[in-house]
């Protein structure tokens, strides 16, 4: 993992640790306060120190895993606690100016109390259930315009993380549940391959699913793939029937308005001019022999090539990376990252999606859930 990334992950938990420490003398009395503040220092730097310790070994360490999900829930908690208390506390004052009477005790030492239920209802719940609980999504395409494809069922795959959060098994289960369904093919936007240790397991697992797929299945690059050693996993998927499409096209479909499947590599869209003419390159070369008439489906990891295929006109992108935010309320993520995160954008006759992605290398989501979709097209 980038040092970059821990260093930032520990100024974010520090700031986290002030806030929650600052608001707590509201809602701890006073004559526990002082002990009380000393053990939440000593708590939050000694979960600081081992976060930056054991991150960069989450693949070595066995353990290290089970570990950095308390530490990510502690500091969840730590930051529904801030809010819940916050709202509280503005809601107090409110009142208390409107009526022109202060609170009395016993509500108070009840307002405090009621702050613990939630916070400690959506760490849980997001930490230990909606982050390993994947969602079938079920999306509707319009082809009338392509009645041969009326009846295409298309599964897709993305940002499993494979690893100390997202296991061999749990690959192999959803792999289960997904052929169960019986789509006609398997798309992959890239991020599964993220561990040394069980990637070659896992294109085995991968590799023994594609006679479930009459059409095949297809594979692009993820970021993390790139980190993970992409030269070993390209000898490694060469040998299995996994069509691996990077800045290339595949015919799926025959005769008038054929069927064609695209693939672009990885390119990071904080480059700026530069990655955009990237984008746009492997984009061209991807529709190198395709003809105008054709469907065409784009598989891309980052999203920001949505912007690509509306210019250039492709019925339907499928992208990840984004995680959809992890982190939403009401389906609207609470840190918009990128241009397109989450879900269905449509512009003219060309349609984009955004999966929130089967796993994470962060291990939490609420608002948020995993999912595979598919895809149904119908006439």
């Amino acid at each position: 993992m980038h040092i970059g990334f821990t260093i930032m992950m520990a100024l974010v938990m520090t700031v986290i640790a002030c806030s929650s420490i600052l608001l707590a003398k509201e809602y701890i009395s006073a004559n526990v306060y002082k002990s009380a503040r000393k053990k939440l220092i000593i708590i939050n730097l000694v979960a600081i120190v081992g976060f930056a310790v054991l991150y960069p070994k989450i693949l070595d360490f066995e353990y290290a895993s089970i570990l950095i999900k308390l530490v990510v829930m502690w500091y969840v908690l730590q930051v529904f606690l801030s809010i819940i208390a916050l709202l509280v506390k503005i809601f107090r004052l409110i009142y208390e100016k409107t009526s022109g009477t202060k609170v009395d005790e016993s509500r108070r030492r009840f307002l405090h109390g009621v702050v613990w239920v939630p916070a400690i209802s959506a760490t849980l719940y997001g930490g230990l259930y909606e982050s390993r609980n994947i969602e079938f999504v079920e999306q509707d395409i319009d082809c009338s315009a392509f009645p041969k494809l009326n009846g295409l069922k298309i599964a897709h795959l993305t940002d499993v993380h494979l690893g100390n959060f997202f296991s061999v098994r749990q690959f192999y289960e959803i792999l289960n549940e997904i052929a169960h369904k019986a789509p006609d093919m398997l798309v992959i936007t890239g991020d599964i391959f993220d561990s040394g240790k069980i990637n070659d397991e896992a294109i085995k697992i991968l590799n023994a699913f594609t006679p479930y797929f009459p059409f095949g299945v297809y594979f692009c690059w993820g970021n993390h793939e790139h980190i993970r050693g992409i030269k070993h996993l390209q000898e490694a998927l060469s040998k299995t029937n996994i069509k691996v499409l990077n800045n290339q096209s595949v015919k799926i479909l025959s005769g008038d308005k054929p069927l064609y499947l695209l693939g672009v590599d990885y390119v990071d869209e904080r480059g700026g001019q530069e990655s955009a003419n990237m984008r746009e390159q492997y984009l061209q070369k991807a529709l190198k022999d395709v003809p105008e008439d054709a469907y065409k489906i784009l598989l891309a990891h980052h999203s920001i090539f949505i912007d690509e295929a509306f210019k250039h006109n492709i019925n339907l992108t499928l992208t990840g990376h984004t995680h959809g935010g992890q982190f939403a309320f009401l389906g609207i993520p609470i840190i918009p990252m990128f241009k397109y995160m989450r879900g269905r954008f449509e512009q003219n006759n060309s349609i984009g999606y955004v999966s929130n992605g089967a796993g994470s290398w962060f291990p939490y989501r609420i608002g948020c859930p995993p999912e595979v979709t598919f895809f149904n097209f119908k006439a």
